[in-house]
């Protein structure tokens, strides 16, 4: 079995040798590559075996178990207790690649020209898609979320950061071993905190200052990922917006309001200011205007008369005929108000109540047949043609975690058959496998090079992650 596998290569082609599109060196530099860009990939708990997998197949990870203390006296003796870890199945579901060509003209060129050229690009590509796909599960720690969606200021950015310490330990989260990735705005917001940035209260000799690096706070390793799930309040976003006619108290689900020219709808997305929460829509009390509705959950703090409510305007699903349960790439979506579709960093829901199916949208494109989005997962359930999708609202899912909240599986793919003139290797670092395929097309004239790799993601522990909104 191992002998599928490249080995380490250390040794490089000087310039004007086309050895130099060898499939094993491209397999372990994508690699090296790949694990430099990786944000969320380095954090998460990590689970490989070197057994051939493809895609679809069901393997199994592990859940870490928990011990409990016994009390003795002299005349006890021990008893032992059995180490027991959850078996958890996982989907690998999760098949990443980008196929590119080199032309002849530049087939010549040297091995770190081509790293430049394309290869480099290529495997950023791929560690972009990987982090998305993890961090955008933090729609699935809702339940433990802190702080308010566009309301993080440097006023209440360490009270945010303490909402989420006080969360997981409620929630009787490991304390070591503790991360936060953030956004580019929430970093922002915290960086502007002089608690954050100030070398004697930091003790970190202004390492913080100079590097505009958080660091370890309150308890967390931060880091900055531009792949967390965040979408900036601009006018290019699908919603309406009116004012609540009166005060509510917390835990109130009944808001009376005003939202003039619309009429919302049951499962679409709702915020309100100084509450900031990601609210889901029951029902609605509407003709021509919103005059109320009612929430799934509870407000979370008491709002304001006149706070400005926000909808978040659904829109469909345009298929033929259906997207099975599993299905995996791109989703047509339409009827959004014309240049407003859902985007990358949107959470996106399909169905209600019971029902109801939550994704983070890792992708998006336009073509002539209309706005496409790709999602963190294969499809859970059967989605329709005409089937309702709700976009989510705006703001950023920062997510806080311990490495044993979150796995990345990852299997090395088989290796083509060599008669059909194919050269393809399999690099394997740090739990992580990537094959490298070539194969000349004499119609492009040209190596075409595909770089892939497997994986798939599995939930652990849910009390072992929180959501900090921002």
């Amino acid at each position: 079995m191992n002998l599928l596998y490249a080995n380490p290569v250390l040794a490089c082609y000087a310039g004007n040798d086309n050895t130099a599109l060898i499939p094993q060196l491209w397999a372990q530099e994508s690699l090296a590559i790949l694990e430099e860009n990786m944000v969320m990939a380095r954090l998460v708990h990590r689970d490989f075996s070197d057994e051939v997998a493809n895609y679809g197949d069901v393997v199994n990870t592990r859940r870490p178990g928990t011990f409990t203390t016994a009390r003795k006296t002299d005349a006890d003796s021990v008893v032992a207790q059995d180490a027991v870890a959850t078996n958890v199945t996982v989907n690998l579901d999760q098949h990443v690649y980008v196929t590119f060509t080199v032309k002849d003209g530049e087939s010549s060129k040297s091995f770190q020209d081509l790293v430049d050229l394309y290869l480099t690009p290529a495997a950023q590509q791929i560690a972009r898609t990987v982090d998305r796909v993890l961090v955008g599960q933090a729609h699935r720690f809702l339940d433990n979320a802190v702080g308010s969606l566009q309301e993080m200021t440097i006023n209440n950015a360490k009270d945010y950061l303490l909402g989420c310490r006080e969360k997981m330990n409620v929630n009787k989260a490991y304390p070591s071993g503790r991360n936060i990735v953030l956004s580019p705005s929430a970093e922002t917001e915290l960086l502007k905190t002089e608690l954050f940035i100030s070398a004697e209260k930091r003790g970190d000799a202004g390492t913080a200052l100079r590097e505009a690096s958080l660091g370890r706070l309150l308890g967390f390793d931060s880091y900055m990922d531009q792949n967390v799930p965040s979408l900036a309040d601009t006018a290019n976003v699908d919603k309406v917006s009116g004012v609540m006619d009166e005060a509510e108290p917390k835990g109130e689900v009944t808001m009376n309001c005003t939202i003039v020219g619309y009429e919302v709808n049951a499962g679409e997305y709702v915020w309100i200011a100084g509450e900031g929460q990601p609210h889901v829509i029951l029902s609605a009390t509407v003709s021509t205007d919103t005059t109320a509705l009612v929430l799934t959950s509870g407000l979370t703090s008491a709002v304001g008369a006149n706070a400005v409510i926000t909808a978040f305007k659904q829109c469909e699903v345009n298929v033929a005929v259906s997207y099975p349960a599993g299905y995996a790439k791109a989703i047509n979506l339409e009827s959004y108000t014309a240049n407003m579709p859902p985007v990358t960093g949107q959470m996106i829901a399909f169905g209600t109540g019971a029902d109801r199916h939550v994704y983070t949208i890792i992708e998006d494109y336009a073509s002539a047949t209309g706005q496409y989005v790709w999602l963190d997962r294969p499809l859970d359930k059967v989605v329709t043609d005409g089937d309702k999708a709700y976009p989510g609202p705006i703001g950023s899912f920062n997510l806080a975690f311990h490495r044993n909240a979150l796995a990345l599986v990852s299997r090395p793919l088989a290796l083509p058959d060599t008669t059909l003139g194919v050269r393809s290797s399999v690099g394997i670092y740090n739990d992580v496998a990537m094959r490298a395929t070539m194969q000349y097309d004499i119609t492009t004239q040209g190596t075409i090079v595909t770089l892939d790799l497997l994986c798939g993601v599995a939930l652990l522990d849910k009390n072992l992650g929180c959501v900090l909104l921002s």
